[in-house]
């Protein structure tokens, strides 16, 4: 059972503006192709919890065809830009819900706290207050 209470079988997996356009736009991240090759295979893992577990990075290499250097140092920096962060579970990354989240508006705000409270560099942690309360706005309108 998921912590938010939902047990869901993924099938898709939503964005939020902001995040999107922090992506498109903040170069501080200095992401790469392989980079964001990585996010997406992380993203193709996440569970109802906003979490990936994944294989052996020789695996993960052998599946999208990116060395295991390339794969490391990726990891390394989606998690210098709080996209991603080390969960408490082996081999597996608590994905940042400002950019990419399962389970709908409703645990949304939820699954930001819960992210919030596990980064290790709270300074480095990105959760727009204004997407928060346009948030609570569109779920007053449901």
């Amino acid at each position: 059972m998921s912590k938010y209470q939902r047990t869901l079988n993924i099938k898709w997996v939503a964005t939020t503006k902001k995040g999107i356009e922090e992506l498109a736009k903040n170069t501080d991240f200095n992401l790469t192709t392989s980079d964001f090759r990585i996010l997406f295979y992380l993203l193709s893992k996440i569970d109802e919890d906003n979490r990936a577990t994944i294989p052996k990075q020789k695996d993960i290499s052998n599946e999208i065809n990116i060395s295991i250097r390339k794969i490391s140092e990726g990891i390394n920096r989606l998690q210098k830009a709080s996209i991603i962060i080390k969960s408490q579970e082996a081999k597996t990354y608590f994905i940042n819900p400002t950019f990419f989240y399962t389970g709908g508006a409703a645990v949304l705000e939820d699954k930001q706290e819960d992210f919030d409270e596990h980064i290790k560099n709270k300074s480095q942690s990105y959760t727009p207050k204004s997407d928060i309360a346009e948030m609570n706005n569109s779920l007053d309108e449901i």
